[in-house]
């Protein structure tokens, strides 16, 4: 049986430059259900970049930090939450998104997520901490396979490859209403 709550958020995982960011904002237009970045959340309310926060408080307060955004957005309803790329990696916060929403893995090859990530400023911020500004394409494929497990959590994956935002949005769009339909019908047949 699907979890899909009418009212549950939509939680776009996978590595920098899959275009969380830009197309989960696209998705939220065509849903129209308000967009959440997780990462400017943590930008606005902790009054440090990212980089500062890794290099002020290390990266165990921002991935506490990250967890208790999520569980404060898993109590709001019908947003489209643009995760950090390593939120999934933490057992607690793939328990958080299952209860509170659907999951969905943009996903992306290293090379392309290099390119994207090397050749423009992501959002006037410099690249994760995690990888370096000049985010080399061996690290990126390492730490894709680390992450291969906790990815592995979505309810859906779309390959972002070769895509525009609209595009990704769409289908992001479409994976909504499929996963919303089947667990209406779920519902229904469990009542009769």
């Amino acid at each position: 049986m699907l979890r899909v709550k009418p009212n549950g958020n939509i939680y776009l995982i996978g590595f920098s430059g899959t275009g969380k960011s830009l197309s989960g904002i696209r998705a939220a237009e065509l849903l129209k259900l308000p967009f959440v970045d997780m990462d400017d959340l943590i930008e606005y309310r902790t009054k440090k970049s990212i980089p500062e926060i890794f290099e002020d408080d290390g990266e165990d307060e921002f991935r506490k930090i990250e967890t208790d955004i999520l569980r404060e957005l898993s109590e709001k309803s019908s947003r489209v939450v643009s995760t950090g790329g390593g939120v999934p990696v933490r057992e607690l916060n793939r328990q958080i998104m299952r209860n509170s929403g659907v999951i969905i893995h943009l996903t992306a090859t290293p090379e392309t997520i290099h390119k994207r990530l090397t050749t423009r400023q992501t959002r006037n911020r410099t690249l994760r901490p995690l990888l370096g500004d000049d985010a080399p394409e061996q690290r990126i494929a390492n730490l894709l396979t680390e992450r291969t497990e906790a990815y592995s959590c979505a309810d859906r994956s779309i390959d972002t490859e070769g895509l525009s935002h609209r595009q990704v949005a769409a289908a992001i769009e479409n994976v909504w209403q499929e996963l919303s339909s089947r667990s209406e019908s779920s519902q229904v047949n469990s009542d009769v």
